[in-house]
């Protein structure tokens, strides 16, 4: 591809590429633009000109982009937010001024552990703020992300594979604990810590948290390298009621350590080292990355990330 002569290139046409990569969709990128279908269609073919490439390609749905315009999106990103911050008001960024939402997608366990630490000093700093949550799966905010729908996403888990698009920023790492009722029988003091024996462990009957019902879990695969079972005696859709089923009952559980951290004192729980390994994984902050030096968008980041 040749270097554009930026002398005779519009730059306005940037910001139309932008919505038809986030819109998918030539009459919906249009309507974001204020703009005709007809307008935003000849503005592609100038676009398809400039860098001798079809960009989009038709799809049932709308259209598609090309390997060029997904090497070009991150780039093109990058250059309309540093136009957007120089065209922008100058001065420090005051919270308090903010009015309206800043909406997140996000996940139980980061609406625990991440923004409920945080909700009363984002109170305090910006009182006319308004968090709209909504939940956090990988495919539907990605989308809302790249449309401006949403200003940030706290992910783990399925969104370990993040296009290039997006900028990622690392709230903290996560690790499984064991949980089981206060005084149980099970449980070994070993120096600060409570362990529990693997044939206790895969003996007593245990509690899975299972969206949709499943009996088998990421743990499974671990005892199976061990050539041990478990006894799964109940499934349970949210993570937040198997604290308090465990501490009414012989049963045992395996959640995320900062869950158990403070679910423990309510449910009157014990947390216990696992007697085997499993993987830790990470949370994240997800942001477009042109918009990821927005001052609010970077406010509430830092709000997520302060503990």
């Amino acid at each position: 591809m040749k270097p554009l002569d930026l002398t005779r290139f519009d730059l306005n046409l940037l910001v139309v590429l932008e919505a038809l990569w986030a819109e998918r969709h030539v009459g919906r990128a249009a309507e974001r633009l204020h703009l005709s279908q007809s307008a935003t269609s000849h503005a592609l073919s100038r676009l398809r000109i400039a860098f001798d490439n079809p960009l989009f390609i038709r799809h049932p749905r709308g259209i598609e982009p090309t390997p060029l315009a997904n090497e070009l999106m991150p780039r093109v990103a990058a250059v309309l937010e540093s136009v957007r911050l120089v065209a922008s008001p100058r001065g420090p960024f005051d919270p308090g001024r903010l009015q309206g939402p800043l909406s997140i997608a996000t996940t139980d366990h980061a609406i625990l552990t991440i923004i409920s630490p945080a909700l009363a000093r984002i109170q305090a700093a910006a009182p006319g703020a308004v968090l709209k949550l909504r939940p956090a799966d990988m495919e539907s905010s990605l989308r809302m992300l790249d449309s401006g729908d949403l200003d940030i996403v706290l992910g783990s888990g399925s969104f370990a594979q993040i296009p290039q698009r997006f900028e990622c920023q690392l709230v903290h790492k996560e690790r499984f604990v064991g949980v089981a009722r206060k005084g149980h029988s099970a449980l070994v003091k070993r120096g600060k810590k409570l362990h529990m024996e693997l044939d206790d462990f895969v003996r007593l009957p245990h509690i899975l948290v299972s969206p949709r019902g499943d009996t088998r879990g990421t743990l499974d695969d671990a005892l199976e390298s061990l050539g041990r079972t478990r006894k799964v005696s109940a499934t349970c859709p949210s993570f937040l009621a198997v604290p308090f089923m465990v501490g009414a009952s012989e049963s045992i559980a395996v959640i995320a350590e900062r869950v158990a951290v403070r679910m423990q004192e309510t449910a009157q729980l014990s947390l216990f080292e696992l007697p085997l390994a499993l993987p830790t994984w990470e949370v994240l902050v997800i942001r477009a990355l042109g918009r990821a030096n927005e001052p609010a968008v970077q406010w509430i980041t830092d709000m997520m990330i302060a503990d």
